[in-house]
């Protein structure tokens, strides 16, 4: 193939895939029409065959391309300024992806709202939440650097990826996307704060004793005793 041949490929790909994200994220999968999408692409249903399979395998496409942006947004460990531990980097990383459910309505539509009916639960949780493992790792490491009180990972793993989809998948099917991740982040924050290590913390002050009050009976019998 020349190397013509190839960007001509890669083009119409491309021109696919675009006309396709649009009407998906506003239209959703279901609503819309192989035709509207090689029309708006400017193309014939023949170039869209070639290229995907189905409307479920561009889909498909753009789910990735959808995800992909939004996991370059993940923090790591080796750039910029980072979280001070492991458990603010899975923190910080949560907030992402509530971040994109909130203010990116491709992501929410076509990821968090479609996703799961096109692709299949189980392939859906795989792609998106990542490997539970991952999570696991982020505790163990918690663990180690003394944020986190020790638990067991692989099933604290799995608890924290049910609330992570969970608050995503509220804030995304939300009238009000904002006030959803406002009340999930305070819900989050009640939830959480029993994970946190309290090792090293400075012990909290006493607490000042109130003044015990006279016993009647006893200042009674002071006065009988000093007549």
């Amino acid at each position: 193939m020349t190397s013509r041949s190839a960007a001509h490929v890669e083009d119409t790909r491309h021109a696919l895939i675009t006309a396709a994200r649009a009407l998906f994220a506003t239209e959703g999968f279901q609503a819309t029409l192989t035709e509207e999408i090689v029309r708006n692409a400017g193309l014939t249903r023949g170039a869209l065959y070639h290229h995907f399979r189905d409307k479920e395998d561009l889909f498909y496409a753009v789910f990735e391309e959808v995800a992909d942006e939004v996991e370059q947004s993940l923090v790591h460990r080796s750039a910029g300024p980072n979280p001070t531990n492991a458990w603010e980097l899975f923190q910080a990383n949560s907030e992402v992806h509530l971040d994109a459910a909130t203010k990116n309505a491709a992501y929410r539509q076509i990821v968090l709202i479609d996703g799961p009916a096109v692709l299949g639960w189980e392939a859906w949780s795989a792609r998106r939440g990542g490997p539970l493992a991952k999570i696991a790792e982020y505790l163990r490491d918690a663990e180690r650097e003394g944020a986190l009180e020790p638990l067991p990972a692989e099933a604290m793993a799995h608890l924290l990826g049910a609330i992570g989809t969970g608050a995503v998948m509220y804030v995304a099917q939300a009238d009000d996307h904002v006030r959803a991740r406002r009340d999930i982040e305070v819900c989050n924050e009640r939830l959480f704060l029993g994970l946190v290590s309290h090792r090293g913390a400075a012990p909290s002050p006493p607490r000042p004793s109130s003044p015990k009050k006279s016993d009647p009976k006893k200042r009674h019998t002071t006065k009988q005793g000093g007549h």
